[in-house]
């Protein structure tokens, strides 16, 4: 009997470990593009994008919502002093499921993308 409550507490010992030493995201609430970001709320339902560059180059986040399939933008509003990190916030009506920044890449065709924070958003 002392043996297998021994082995029990053993075990439990080894399995609490293994949970403490897991892995977690470097950054579960948020994605970048360079020095520029966004982030979002627990709930995945406030969205924070940022311009933390001075380069002159427009940023905004591009994402989806539980409502609907249709690719969406949240742009940097910037003031008249562009110089610094300009963020915008913006409280959403349906929770993010896929969320990435977007830079302006002046006189070309495409864009610096950032990588895609996917599905769930909410809760990471």
């Amino acid at each position: 009997m002392r043996r297998r409550i021994s082995a029990l507490l053993a075990a439990i010992g080894i399995g609490t470990a293994a949970l403490l030493a897991a892995p977690t995201p470097a950054s579960a609430h948020g994605v970048s593009q360079g020095n520029d970001y966004a982030r979002h709320s627990y709930n995945g339902r406030v969205l924070t994008i940022c311009d933390a560059e001075d380069d002159g180059h427009r940023v905004w986040a591009g994402y989806y919502t539980s409502a609907s399939y249709s690719y969406q933008t949240a742009p940097v509003i910037y003031g008249s002093n562009t110089s610094g990190v300009d963020c915008t916030t913006y409280e959403l009506s349906h929770v993010l499921t896929n969320l990435r920044v977007v830079e302006d890449k002046p006189g070309s065709s495409s864009n610096y993308y950032g990588s895609w924070h996917g599905y769930p958003v909410a809760g990471t």
